[in-house]
């Protein structure tokens, strides 16, 4: 069954058992990490819907190289997502944590800066602040970066108040710059003006 009653009372359980409540600083943070990573997850949706649209296949579009790198980042978030709903004792504890659910993060975090660096390469210079908007897919991208802002604002307020692991604070971070560049890759992908704040 889908429900199972024994949050009624406005608790929830972590990894490992205990008992918090639900308002809980790390419960908001999983929580924030799993509102991201639906974001995401319409970002690809949005993606391959704009590739069939455009003529390609089902498998075509799916197999587009965004869709891909998405879809690797989607499954790293739920490993980042189990990492915060556990409940370290220390810093050690926190890394061995990381290291049983996400034994890749390094390569990952890697892969993700490699990333960033070969669209930051197709991508014109700034002229100015770039502005949210201008087309719905890359729309969609600046919300899920805002929302990647917020989860790092409340992993370093968790890091301040309990531990989390260096590589789940550097992935978190990471991230957000990389949905800034893939909003601006977008816009040049399907051949769209980028909208400039006017001072």
């Amino acid at each position: 069954m889908i429900y199972t009653k024994t949050g009624d009372n406005g608790t929830t359980s972590l990894i490992g058992g205990k008992r918090v409540d639900k308002f809980d600083l790390r419960v908001e943070c999983y929580g924030t990490l799993d509102e991201l990573n639906s974001q995401i997850g319409l970002v690809r949706d949005l993606i391959i819907k704009r590739e069939k649209k455009g003529g390609k296949t089902k498998l075509e579009a799916e197999n587009n190289k965004v869709v891909q790198d998405l879809l690797r980042i989607i499954n790293s978030m739920f490993k980042l997502e189990s990492i915060i709903a556990s409940l370290p004792e220390n810093k050690e504890d926190a890394d061995e944590i990381s290291n049983h659910f996400w034994k890749d993060s390094s390569l990952d975090l890697k892969w993700l800066e490699n990333i960033i660096d070969e669209m930051e390469q197709k991508l014109p210079k700034f002229k100015n602040f770039i502005l949210p908007t201008g087309y719905y897919i890359s729309s969609h991208t600046h919300i899920a970066r805002t929302v990647c802002r917020r989860a790092e604002r409340l992993l370093a307020k968790l890091n301040s108040e309990s531990f989390v692991s260096d590589n789940s604070l550097i992935y978190i971070n990471r991230l957000s710059d990389y949905l800034f560049c893939l909003s601006r890759f977008l816009m040049k992908e399907y051949k769209q003006d980028e909208i400039y704040f006017q001072d």
